[in-house]
């Protein structure tokens, strides 16, 4: 979380000083509405557990002309939290009365991400084509909550099964394409897609007898989209937002056993309804 004040104390740098406020073109803020999922898979392709449900948010984004409306710096800021749905199983253990039993609880999330890219504006009359490339960080919390399942023997006893909790960060890089549309003084509308490509994954997970302990998921693209439209003040937009891990190095935890992160997919649909003031 240190990281995301630091960016964003960054930001507010650049936004308390003369120039940039002289070439910010757009400031806006929003709530978002999102539909989350999260699956985990097997290496052999089956899925440990998926994560589905409403996570809501709040966030403030900006564009600057840096040079002659060509050099342009977006920025964005983000908090979003929210409970989903929780159906997975419990671990692998040596005792198969316990091992892998089918589990229902909930999750909750709460997390920040920050945002910056650099595009090169092309304009052809009322048509804006604008090329980029950028960073993002983000850092969240994931707290699966602790519940019951029925174990594997005949009678089916009611067992506990412990919850647990991570912590995740993602450094990524950002690369694509936005594109505005002129159509009157009053109304535009906006449409941006690309590539993210991660330079650091991080998940820190409390292990029981281990204390926290810290896995690092392989590299993987993954796909971010917006299209929305502007109408005077009022800011809409849908957007999609992806990532990819794949499964991580093992760590050695004592006694012979070691922990991973699997293979892990994230999708995330959404609505911001945003409020220009530029």
């Amino acid at each position: 979380m240190k990281h995301i004040i630091k960016i964003m104390a960054v930001l507010g740098l650049f936004a308390a000083s003369p120039a940039f406020a002289a070439g910010l073109e757009e400031l806006a803020v929003y709530p978002t509405f999102q539909y989350f999922t999260w699956e985990e898979f097997k290496d052999d392709g089956s899925r440990i557990l998926k994560e589905s449900g409403p996570l809501f948010g709040a966030g403030a984004a900006g564009r600057v002309d840096l040079y002659e409306k060509t050099l342009m710096l977006k920025f964005k800021g983000e908090l979003f939290g929210g409970q989903v749905d929780y159906d997975g199983q419990t671990q692998q253990d040596p005792d198969p009365t316990v091992s892998e039993l089918p589990v229902k609880t909930d999750a909750w999330y709460f997390g920040a991400k920050a945002e910056a890219d650099l595009g090169w504006r092309f304009l052809v009359e009322k048509v804006s084509i604008e090329p980029f490339a950028g960073l993002g960080y983000r850092w969240w919390l994931r707290d699966i909550q602790g519940s019951t399942a029925l174990d594997n023997t005949p009678q089916q006893n009611l067992v506990q099964v412990g919850g647990a909790k991570e912590i995740w960060q993602t450094l990524y890089t950002r690369f694509g394409a936005r594109v505005d549309y002129l159509i009157s003084d009053d109304w535009k509308v906006f449409w941006e897609a690309g590539a993210k490509y991660p330079v650091l994954n991080r998940n820190t997970a409390e292990v029981s007898g281990s204390g926290d302990v810290t896995v690092r998921p392989e590299l993987e693209w993954s796909a971010f989209a917006e299209a929305g439209f502007k109408y005077k003040q009022f800011r809409p937009s849908f957007f999609y937002e992806g990532f990819r891990f794949s499964r991580s190095p093992s760590v050695p935890i004592g006694g012979g056993a070691a922990v991973f992160q699997p293979k892990s997919e994230s999708d995330i649909f959404g609505v911001s309804l945003g409020w220009a003031f530029r």
